[in-house]
């Protein structure tokens, strides 16, 4: 049953490579169509392409078609040019602004969202992050933009304005982190300011479902054979608690996955299949169901 719902996850989203980088980013697993083939693409549902900014005008009839029927997800541009060029160079290939583009240097944004499509946590990850006068601006592995002022959050208050650049985010994209202010914060915090009413369903949740997500954190403890004392990062208590309660943050989570050898993704996923199975077809579904607070 389990492989039949990998199956279908995986029909439901590829990435079209529409250049020759051999150090992409792309996460082992994840499904590639190596040619731009409009009857290919369309057994999908969600599309990736990948493209450098030199390469866009033999992209740009794909991504239009693409765009038009509402299946491209995301179009990763990789900045070979001044990026102060990109506009230039998407009018050179002709191509309208798109929605879904993240533009980045490295391959490292990409690879944070596809692995998040990888293991359904998508809308949990950070991609992108930027920082525009007093505004933390986060784009999600979605992707989906938030915008929050640096006076909304307690917490981002903290933090000088002559650090406010100077974050860094997770490697699988779980957290902002600020080191001068050592303050982190997850993709949860950030929507519970922009959207309040996202923030009391996700509390109404954490009520109903904490406790099972707490024996799920727990059974999955004991499988590897860890005692409550064996998380660094965490006391013996700390975990009790959690386990009780299942109330926990992803700063928490992040210790936790360490624990077990794995990256947050997937223990995230590996978290999932330990819920009952209708738990299990909320997290699939991209919902707001896991317990993570601020």
């Amino acid at each position: 049953m389990r492989e039949e719902v990998e199956s279908r996850r995986h029909l439901s989203y590829a990435l079209v490579r529409c250049d020759g980088d051999k150090d992409a980013g792309i996460p082992v697993g994840f499904p590639v169509l190596r040619s731009k083939s409009l009857p290919a693409a369309r057994r999908y549902q969600h599309l990736f392409v990948l493209c450098s900014a030199l390469h866009l005008p033999e992209a740009a009839k794909f991504v239009s078609e693409m765009n038009r029927e509402h299946r491209l997800q995301a179009l990763f541009v990789r900045t070979d040019v001044d990026p102060i060029l990109l506009p230039q160079m998407m009018e050179r290939a002709g191509l309208r602004s798109i929605r879904n583009m993240l533009a980045h240097s490295s391959s490292l944004v990409p690879h944070r969202v596809l692995a998040a499509w990888l293991h359904n946590a998508q809308a949990e990850l950070i991609a992108h992050a930027t920082v525009a006068d007093d505004r933390l601006i986060v784009v999600s592995c979605e992707p989906k933009t938030y915008e929050v002022g640096f006076d909304q959050m307690p917490a981002l208050r903290k933090i000088a304005p002559k650090n406010r650049r100077g974050f860094e985010i997770a490697e699988d994209g779980s957290f902002i982190w600020w080191p001068s202010a050592d303050i982190h914060l997850d993709l949860d915090a950030l929507r519970t300011v922009t959207d309040p009413a996202w923030g009391k369903r996700a509390q109404r949740i954490r009520r109903a479902h904490g406790r099972e997500y707490g024996a799920a954190i727990a059974a999955l403890r004991k499988d590897r054979g860890l005692r409550q004392t064996d998380i660094p990062g965490l006391s013996e208590r700390q975990l009790r608690r959690i386990e009780d309660s299942g109330a926990v943050s992803v700063r928490t989570m992040e210790h936790l996955a360490d624990a077990h050898g794995m990256v947050l993704a997937e223990y995230l996923d590996a978290l999932a299949h330990k819920l009952k199975p209708s738990r299990m077809s909320e997290n699939s579904a991209g919902s707001d169901a896991r317990p993570l607070s601020a």
